[in-house]
């Protein structure tokens, strides 16, 4: 089996600030010394950091593992196709059984009056949180949280206020932590540094 595959689903991360930014997107197409990548629609706010020569670390999600990778962007995304460069020699492989794409970002848990809403997050840090989802929220609006962290880095557990709803993107939010124990709290600034460790 190719370690790479067209429509294969991938984790694209990299530091915005002192911040984790980690994007769900799909291969679009595979040369010999670059592959084409479909990002999710909200790649716009941080087009800076997906400029050509910027430097990103891949996980590639396949049914035999996990396949790591950094690489430098060739053509960013306001160009025809956005492309990074392919070295095989520069991949690293983990067995592992197949991992769903829901794994590849976290998953923020809401618990919002007699309703529980699962939410897909896209930068997270130790102040703020950001996720969307289909679901309405009102600004200040609060509600307890579950973050479940991927693989087996655990559950942080808080009480959650929007603090921004962003103004072109409405189903895109922005909430900080309230409540969150010190364990929590040491807990997601292990697995920040986990992934941004990856990404050095």
């Amino acid at each position: 089996m190719d370690l790479l595959q067209i429509g294969q689903t991938l984790s694209i991360n990299f530091e915005k600030e002192n911040n984790l930014v980690e994007m769900t997107a799909k291969i679009a197409e595979i040369y010999d010394d670059r592959v084409v990548i479909d990002l999710p629609s909200y790649f716009m706010r941080y087009i800076e950091y997906l400029d050509v020569g910027r430097r990103l670390t891949i996980k590639a999600f396949s049914k035999v593992g996990t396949v790591d990778f950094n690489a430098i962007v060739i053509s960013s995304p306001l160009e025809e196709e956005f492309s990074v460069e392919l070295d095989y020699n520069a991949m690293k492989m983990t067995p592992n059984e197949e991992i769903p794409a829901i794994k590849a970002v976290e998953t923020l848990q809401i618990t919002k009056g007699e309703s529980f809403i699962n939410a897909k997050t896209f930068e997270i840090s130790t102040d703020y949180l950001k996720f969307y989802s289909d679901k309405s929220f009102e600004l200040e609006e609060n509600f307890n949280c579950v973050l479940i962290l991927p693989k087996d880095y655990g559950t942080i557990s808080f009480v959650g206020t929007i603090t921004e709803i962003d103004e072109i993107y409405t189903n895109e939010y922005t909430i900080s932590y309230s409540n969150l124990n010190e364990y929590d709290r040491q807990n997601l600034l292990y697995y920040m540094y986990i992934y941004s460790s990856d990404s050095d």
